[in-house]
């Protein structure tokens, strides 16, 4: 039965199941052979004078031979070099020299075929002093002089606890390559794309796992079981690098069909045979030179879909994804480990240590054919890039300082970190401005102006056409329609990044716009941010303008107020006059209202000094002209510069005029006296005079309210100012006070009267 034919709980049961056989596997093979609890690969490190350390017992030892004990004269405590080549020339087959090729990881890593074939056979010979249950002997350096053997017994095999870190970093490593690989092919089981990243995945996977057995083997391995993983590392090496240029070759454009890239596999399967065989010089089939050839064909494929999908930003936005993590796993795996080897020099890291980037981006390279957050992997793809040339920067430099220059690794790699980081910070304005900001945020001032044109269109349909002009402005979509019933209450990002919906506001219907850029990129969050960053400020825009025009109405309906009830009024009574003194009165108040209402509408500033000074000349020349005479002397008032609103001189203006007719109309000819004074932040100003003809004490209400005629609208005008109005009469003398405070109407009131 074919997985496709499973239900995806059983594929996925199925693929778990291999992946715990193979891992299991893997710890058996390990521990199953002979150990000295001797750590190689990462643990070990090379002497001061070139022999190579080793870990043993927590401790690191030089280790220059071995000797196989029960049979002969044990050797002596202490010994010299010479002596200890004479008991390998004397006991060959117990005492054996150690030699710096026996704790190389990667036997792939030896120049030659003699050298690799001479490696396997010491690997023969150390496996078998390894063997049986005698003890074994590891020789450690004392001094230059002298030589030290410390007796070490041989266990028949190697405790898990013992197994260095690098044998998990590998193990691992391979779990996360086969665990993204199951889970894919779980959810895309006849998927061409899915099944070459699955096929890719088990090859690093198997190159792992084979490795973490050799790399990390106790000193030697049996030569059939070590040259059987190390065909399988090299065959698993070449299925990565064949199945990745199928999935380039496939994904996200189709480049190729399948059948037309078998001479990949074909030469890879030719440079393997060939190498296993020995058959053709080493200079042309090395392993390195196959795995270096795989990337670049790797490499190419990138670079034409980089190319295929300059129309298709989703598209482009995964490919730059996947790209980014071959170059990040496979490109630094070969960097680290083939580039150095084939230029004669050291690996830069364990191959442990390499093959955690290749695992890491193995899995963003799942997330990727997953298609999740298409908007945001371009961008990161664009980072990791700069990271990339920044970290290959560092590696290519510091190798040229160390071969030119002959500089240890540290010194080296100082210089080179401390010239990259120079030219970094030098060119950083220009990438991350230029490169990886693909676009500048428009300014606030520029959004400004546009958004308050929108608010500002005098009708709807000018609204909606001039908010369709911005949005397309700033994103230039591929494609705009209107969404007359939007589902979206805020803006959304559709179909990973490929369309953005806008729902409808009060100014627009929702609107589904469709690739930006002219379709040359996906939507991303900041565009949803500047979506909304625009609604606001509209928003913003029109709550302003509804508040200029309620202001505009107010400011209509007080001066249609102030025109009727007091100028039509005045100009009313004027018109029915029957004494020309009375007509021409009644005028120049009109005249005077309208002044009034013309400098409120101008905006004119007008303090409160200024405004009791006009008003006690007018006042002054009214009261002469009806035979009376006015005593207002200067208060606090007339030292007061708080300016005054239009609602608060008017309505005052009236208040006062219309006590000063009640005094000119019921009052006796005489004196009129008027005070304004400043009581805190309250203007109190009242007027009294004597009556004409005080009411007798037993008069009734009509008769009595011919005195107070007038004060029940003054009472309306001075609560629309929050204060008050107070008509005394007694001993003869009417008086009326009114209580204005100002800091109350240092806004004009709501009614705008």
């Amino acid at each position: 039965m074919t997985t496709g034919k499973l239900s995806p709980f059983s594929r996925l049961a199925l693929f778990l199941t291999l992946i715990a056989v193979a891992v299991f596997a893997t710890i058996a093979v390990a521990v199953s052979r002979p150990s000295l609890l001797i750590g190689l690969g990462p643990q070990s490190r090379e002497a001061p004078d070139g022999s190579r350390m080793a870990v043993l017992e927590g401790r690191a030892v030089p280790v220059a031979g071995l000797f196989r004990p029960g049979a002969g004269e044990p050797p002596p405590a202490v010994l010299s070099r010479a002596e200890l080549a004479d008991l390998a020339r004397q006991r060959p087959a117990d005492v054996l020299l150690a030699e710096e090729t026996d704790f190389v990881e990667e036997p792939d890593m030896l120049g030659s075929y003699a050298i690799f074939n001479r490696f396997m056979q010491r690997q023969g010979w150390l496996a078998g002093l390894l063997s049986g249950e005698h003890a074994g002997l590891v020789v450690a350096e004392a001094d230059a002089a002298s030589l030290t053997t410390m007796h070490v017994p041989v266990r028949p095999s190697r405790p898990v606890a013992t197994l260095p870190s690098g044998f998990w970093i590998q193990l691992g490593s391979a779990i996360c390559m086969l665990a993204v690989a199951a889970f894919l092919m779980t959810l895309r089981p006849r998927d061409g794309p899915s099944a070459a990243f699955a096929v890719s995945g088990a090859g690093a996977a198997g190159a792992a796992l084979t490795a973490a057995i050799y790399s990390t083997r106790d000193l030697a391995l049996e030569p059939r079981l070590f040259e059987t993983l190390s065909a399988l590392n090299q065959f698993c090496t070449f299925l990565f690098g064949v199945a990745a240029i199928h999935l380039f070759a496939m994904y996200p454009v189709r480049l190729a069909r399948p059948r037309s890239l078998w001479p990949v596999g074909a030469l890879s399967l030719v440079l393997f045979v060939l190498f296993r065989t020995q058959a053709v010089p080493i200079e042309f089939v090395s392993p390195h030179i196959g795995v270096l050839g795989l990337l670049i064909g790797i490499l190419v494929f990138v670079a034409l879909q980089y190319r295929a999908t300059r129309a298709d930003p989703a598209n482009r936005a995964i490919m730059l994804w996947i790209g980014m993590s071959v170059v990040l796993g496979a490109g630094s795996f070969v960097l680290l480990i083939t580039v150095p080897l084939l230029l004669g020099q050291e690996a830069a890291t364990s191959q442990g240590a390499a093959f955690i980037p290749l695992a890491a981006i193995y899995a963003a390279i799942a997330v990727g054919l997953l298609r999740y957050r298409l908007f945001d992997l371009g961008r990161w793809a664009y980072r990791l890039m700069l990271y990339t040339v920044i970290i290959v920067g560092v590696l290519v430099l510091d190798l040229g300082i160390a071969l030119a220059l002959s500089l240890s690794p540290a010194n080296s790699l100082g210089i080179a970190v401390l010239a990259i980081g120079l030219l970094y910070l030098a060119c950083r304005e220009y990438v991350f401005d230029r490169l990886l900001s693909e676009r500048r945020r428009p300014e606030l001032a520029g959004l400004y102006r546009e958004t308050v044109g929108i608010a500002f269109q005098p009708s709807a349909e000018g609204k909606e056409r001039s908010w369709i002009e911005t949005v397309e402005n700033h994103f230039n979509p591929l494609h705009c329609e209107i969404d007359p019933a939007p589902s979206v209450t805020r803006p959304q990002l559709l179909e990973d990044g490929i369309g953005m919906a806008i729902p409808a506001y009060d100014w627009s219907r929702g609107l589904k716009l469709r690739l930006a850029g002219g379709g040359k990129r996906l939507f991303d969050m900041r565009d949803i941010a500047l979506v909304e960053q625009l609604a606001d400020l509209v928003h913003s825009a029109e709550t302003d303008r509804a508040s200029y025009e309620r202001g505009v109405s107010e400011e209509r309906r007080r001066i249609a107020m102030d025109l009727h009830d007091d100028v039509a009024a005045t100009l009313l009574s004027g018109l029915h006059a029957r004494e020309e003194g009375q007509r021409r009165e009644t005028i120049t108040d009109a005249l005077a209202d309208i002044r009034q209402i013309a400098s409120g509408l101008a905006g004119r500033e007008l303090l409160l000094s200024q405004f009791i000074g006009h008003l006690r000349h007018a006042s002054r020349n009214r009261a002469e002209l009806h035979g009376f005479t006015l005593q207002w002397p200067l208060g606090g008032a007339d030292e007061c510069d708080v300016a005054l609103p239009y609602a608060f001189h008017r309505n005052f203006s009236a208040l006062h005029r219309e006590a000063l007719s009640n005094a000119l109309k019921h009052g006796e000819p005489g004196l009129i006296e008027i005070e304004t004074r400043l009581e805190g932040d309250t203007v109190v100003h009242s007027l009294g005079n004597r009556l004409a003809a005080p009411v007798p004490a037993g008069a009734d209400e009509g008769e009595r309210g011919l005195r107070h005629h007038g004060t029940g609208n003054m009472k309306t005008r001075a609560a629309r100012l929050h204060g008050g109005i107070e008509a005394v009469e007694a001993d003869g003398r009417f008086t009326v006070t009114l209580r204005l405070p100002l800091r109350a109407n240092e806004a004009e009131p709501a009614d705008g009267l």
